[in-house]
């Protein structure tokens, strides 16, 4: 044998072996399903994370991938949020997960769908719920549990809320319903105190609802009669100004549904 068959010889050894290290060394040996402080899954329901995501004992811990484990867990489970996938060397695999918080109720094909701030169907009921939730009329969702509503304007009614810190169970505090009417493309959204915001379904809505929403605030700060009711809108200037007007009636430029 010469020299250089020698030398490659004993290269391809170093890399066997060294595959077969980090195959030994970087084995998954343990798959745990990791909450938030304020969430709790029993055995049952913990099991059933893991198995779900697709991740193997024994399979190398390089091959975990975070989108395809959140994919599968988030299918099988439609409550469940997952935040990360972690990988501690070496050998463990933390899917780390807390609950979605459901708080819009919008009529679908089942009875009613009730979503998540990123509009994931986490449920859905025969009935509506009494208290608690956002009501949705105007539109019929035809998403099923698990899925993602595409509805643009509630998504900005949403963002916009969040950017003045209304979150989860604040803006279903705040908001009773949100009526979507197709005819003038415009929404109704109707507040704890019986005022009313709206916004035609279109352009930078989450700017708009912030706008209307401050406006709210101020009057009710400096306690203007009536303004805890009536309806809060939006007025274009000639020069293209952007105002917000109060009124104790229904407005004339928004069509009449």
């Amino acid at each position: 044998m010469n020299k250089r068959a020698a030398i490659l010889i004993t290269v391809l050894g170093i890399v066997v072996v060294t595959i077969v290290l980090a195959c030994s060394i970087f084995a998954i040996g343990e798959v745990r399903v990791v909450t938030t402080a304020d969430v709790t899954f029993d055995d049952e329901v913990s099991s059933g994370i893991v198995a779900a995501s697709g991740v193997k004992d024994g399979g190398s811990i390089f091959s975990v991938d975070e989108s395809v484990v959140r994919s599968n867990v988030e299918a099988a489970y439609p409550q469940v949020k997952v935040i990360t996938v972690e990988r501690t060397f070496p050998g463990t695999v933390s899917i780390n997960c807390t609950l979605r918080k459901a708080f819009v109720c919008i009529p679908c094909d089942g009875g009613y769908a009730l979503l998540d701030r990123e509009l994931k169907v986490v449920s859905v009921t025969s009935a509506a719920p009494e208290s608690g939730y956002i009501s949705v009329s105007g539109y019929t969702l035809t998403a099923q549990a698990g899925a993602f509503a595409d509805i643009p304007w509630l998504s900005a009614i949403i963002a916009g809320g969040e950017s003045n810190l209304l979150m989860n169970e604040k803006i279903s505090y705040f908001i009773q319903s949100v009526t979507y009417y197709s005819d003038g493309n415009y929404v109704d959204i109707l507040t704890n105190t019986g005022a009313h915001l709206l916004m035609y379904a279109e352009g930078d809505m989450d700017a708009i609802f912030g706008r209307l929403y401050q406006a709210y605030l101020l009057t009710m700060e400096d306690d203007f009669s009536g303004c805890e009711s009536g309806f809060f809108y939006t007025e274009v200037a000639s020069d293209g100004r952007i105002s917000v007007k109060h009124s104790s009636t229904f407005p004339e430029n928004y069509p009449r549904a």
